[in-house]
């Protein structure tokens, strides 16, 4: 299932010659640092990596392991971060919060074979258009955790997502994104959570990863409440 997100974001049709900066080792580290169109993640050593592009001008990079030669089908794991260049879409930032809310991640959270074991919103302001307040920023930012089952084995997933909108999480990121979504997933074995988590602070767009656009919200709401 998460897996599917980064096949739709890397059909061989759109998909761009391969970026010369898409792989980096790390010396010394269990993790390679893989980058496309600005965006870069750490994922495990022996993922195969590709840029990520599709039609609604996702852009970004996707990582998985390659595919298994033995005689038993692989538990589905990978990682795909990407962003949307609003300056190429040409649509109302209202359209991304809803996106961000709704359809990017539903998937995973209502999905039959699927359950969030944790979530956190940190930004959720209906834009005006859609009976939000009058000077609503528009934006949703948020990440979560759970496990979906499937073909008798159980995968662990996250994924963050953000949609500045014109809130504080602006500032962050690169110029002219409207969109920005990072899904990671693994199978449930003990550790699981920590790799996700690692992989999931890891992706940055631009100079700017997840903890940024959080900690950009966080301090703007404590300045208000001070």
């Amino acid at each position: 299932m998460v897996l599917a997100l980064g096949a739709a974001g890397c059909g061989t049709d759109a998909t761009p010659p391969l970026d010369p900066a898409l792989a980096g080792t790390m010396q010394g580290s269990q993790l390679t640092r893989v980058s496309a169109f600005g965006v870069s993640a750490l994922v495990p050593d022996g993922w195969v990596a590709h840029p990520a592009s599709d039609a609604t001008y996702h852009v970004g990079v996707a990582a998985s392991p390659p595919p298994s030669t033995g005689a038993t089908q692989p538990i589905e794991s990978g990682l795909i971060a990407t962003r949307v260049d609003a300056t190429q879409v040409g649509v109302a930032s209202d359209l991304y919060y809803l996106a961000a809310k709704g359809p990017v991640v539903a998937g995973m959270t209502h999905g039959g074979s699927c359950t969030v074991m944790a979530e956190r919103v940190f930004a959720d302001h209906a834009p005006a258009s859609m009976a939000g307040a009058r000077r609503s920023p528009g934006d949703f930012v948020a990440r979560a955790t759970g496990t979906c089952r499937r073909r008798g084995s159980t995968t662990r997933w996250s994924y963050f997502v953000a949609a500045p909108g014109y809130g504080p999480a602006r500032e962050e990121g690169i110029p002219g994104s409207g969109l920005y979504l990072i899904v990671a997933s693994t199978p449930a074995a003990p550790g699981a959570g920590r790799t996700l988590a690692h992989m999931i602070r890891s992706v940055r767009f631009g100079e700017d990863g997840p903890h940024d656009f959080v900690e950009a919200i966080l301090s703007t709401t404590t300045r208000t409440l001070a």
